[in-house]
């Protein structure tokens, strides 16, 4: 199943938007990725991160990476929802849990 949805995903831009940011990830086939922050708190932040994507069932995921600033990003996505539920752990040691919305394209 992780083969099908990593099928799915490849190739594909997912807009993640928050209350606090809105976040555009493109992964790659190769288990690399690229974020960019294209609005709210840190926009301009962009990153090339690797990426573990896992299926949990039809249509979720779990999707993670750690950036170079040390944060590490987990977001749970619900695609046929077109939600997500993310963690975010900085580098400092903060946490943030966040429920936003995410469209693939």
């Amino acid at each position: 199943m992780d083969n099908d949805i990593l099928a799915q995903l490849v190739g594909r831009t997912l807009t993640f938007t928050f209350d606090q940011f809105t976040a555009r990830v493109s992964l790659q086939a190769d288990h690399t990725l690229s974020v960019e922050i294209v609005d709210g708190a840190n926009r301009g932040f962009t990153d090339d991160a690797r990426y573990e994507v896992h299926a949990v069932r039809d249509d979720v995921v779990v999707l993670s990476w750690q950036e170079r600033i040390g944060t590490t990003v987990t977001h749970v996505i619900d695609l046929a929802a077109g939600r997500t539920y993310a963690t975010v752990v900085t580098a400092s040691g903060g946490f943030l849990r966040l429920v936003g919305t995410v469209h693939p394209s």
